[in-house]
C-alpha cells in the first residue's frame, strides 16, 4: 500500500512537471512580449479602420458624383428644351413657320415661354423705374 502511495505522489510530481508553468507576469520577457502584442494589433486595427473609412469616403464620393453627373444631365436637357423653344420661336417670328404648322404641345410651350419673357421684361422695368426714382430724389 505504500507503494501504491509512493507511486501516486510521483505521478502527480510528473504530472506538475509536465503541466504548463505559471507564468511570471513580473519579468521582462512577459512584458516585452505585451507590448509588442498589443502594439502590433493596435496596428492592424488602424489599418482596418483607415480601409474602412477609406471605402466609406470612396463611396461618399460616388455618390456626390453620381448627383452630381444626374443634375448636370438635366441641366443640359433643360437647356436643350429651351434652346429648341427660342429656336422655334425665333422661326416663327421670322415667318419661317405658321403657327397651323405647329402642334397644340409647341403653341401651348411658346405661350408659356412668352408669358415668361413678358414678367421678367416687367420686374426689369420696375426695377430701372424705382432707380431712376431713386436718382431723381
Amino acid at each position: 500500500m505504500n507503494n501504491k502511495i509512493l507511486e501516486s505522489s510521483d505521478v502527480q510530481m510528473n504530472n506538475n512537471e509536465k503541466s504548463l508553468k505559471k507564468i511570471n507576469e513580473n519579468s521582462i520577457f512577459y512584458k516585452l512580449k505585451n507590448f509588442f502584442t498589443r502594439f502590433f494589433n493596435f496596428i492592424g486595427k488602424e489599418k482596418k479602420e483607415n480601409l474602412e473609412s477609406a471605402e466609406s469616403i470612396e463611396s461618399v464620393s460616388n455618390i456626390r458624383e453620381n448627383s452630381k453627373n444626374t443634375f448636370l444631365e438635366s441641366i443640359k436637357n433643360i437647356e436643350n428644351e429651351e434652346t429648341k423653344l427660342l429656336k422655334l420661336q425665333e422661326q416663327y417670328r421670322s415667318g419661317k413657320i405658321r403657327e397651323e404648322e405647329l402642334s397644340k404641345e409647341q403653341v401651348d410651350m411658346l405661350c408659356a415661354l412668352y408669358d415668361k419673357q413678358i414678367s421678367q421684361l416687367r420686374k426689369s422695368n420696375a426695377i430701372l423705374k424705382n432707380n431712376l426714382i431713386k436718382k431723381t430724389c
